[in-house]
Order: C-alpha cells, then structure tokens, then sequence
C-alpha cells in the first residue's frame, strides 16, 4: 500500500509540477544580471522584477512556481516566485525564450542581447534601439561578467527577425 502512494504522488509531481531548473550562476543569470542591471540601474534582481516583471509577464512566462503544488494562476504564487531569485531568473529566462530564440538584431545568433530586447518589447524585438542609458548600464554588467557589449541601437534597420 505504501508503494502504491508513493507511487501516485510520483506520478502526480510529474503530471502537474515541473520543479525550477537552479539557474544561479549560469551563463543565463549572468545574462539577466546584465539586463537586469540596464533595465532598472541596480544590480538586484528584486529591483528589476519589481519594475519589470509583472503578473502578465510572469503568466506569459508559463507561471514558473516555486513548489509543484502552488497554484500557476494565483497572484500569491506570483508574489512568492518575485521573491526568490532563481524564480526570477527562470522568469526572465522563460520569456524571453518563449517567442523562439529571435535574433532581434540579426546578428545571427540568439544572445543576451535579443533577451533583452525581448524582455523590453516582447516579440516585436526587431532592430531594437536600446538608447545610450541602457547599453551604458548593459556594457557595466558585461565588462564584469563576459557578456558582450551591445550598442545603443542594435540591427541595421532593415533587419526581419526570425527564429534562430
């Protein structure tokens, strides 16, 4: 009987909870640390989540949780991933995969910097225009971290995004 329960509880994780993939100190979360950074102008995820990760982003995100159990739809659940780093990183992470890896400045490949155009525009990332502020506050990060620098205004103006 015990192996039987066991049992179901297995199969009930596997049908309705995918745990977090620990994406701390990936490439990935040295990407969002970079996009993060530009986007808010302090080096906290919390921050940047705060000002740019909101209840619609999240659930376009695919609703990451931080327990199996925790309801996807809930704006409690929202609030508890907001709080955990590595919940805000698979956030961002998720998102900005979800449109396809866009090359946003045809460049030929997908990168941190199509993530953050991603992030700000969503899939209308084409030939982004990043302004001085942000590839200032991006190019801080990367110097850091490996991530390549970006330009203000990224793409030739003729670029069509496509998926990589």
């Amino acid at each position: 009987m015990k192996l039987l329960h066991l049992l179901f509880v297995f199969l009930v994780l596997i049908a309705y909870g995918e745990a977090l993939k620990n994406l701390i100190g990936t490439p990935i979360q040295k990407c969002v640390n970079c996009l993060c950074h530009a986007r808010s102008g302090c080096w906290s995820r919390f921050n940047c989540a705060k000002y740019s990760v909101g209840f619609e982003y999240w659930k376009t995100a695919g609703s990451p949780v931080l327990n199996v159990d925790d309801d996807p739809d809930a704006e409690s659940s929202y609030k508890m991933c907001m709080a955990n780093e590595n919940c805000i990183v698979n956030t961002i992470a998720q998102y900005t995969s979800k449109f396809g890896e866009m090359d946003c400045n045809c460049d030929g490949k997908f990168d941190c910097k199509d993530r953050f155009a991603i992030h700000l525009q969503g899939a209308n990332c084409a030939n982004p225009n990043f302004g001085s502020r942000y590839a200032r506050r991006f190019n801080e990060c990367a110097a850091s971290t490996g991530v390549a620098d970006m330009l203000s205004s990224e793409g030739n103006g003729n670029c069509e995004v496509e998926s990589v």
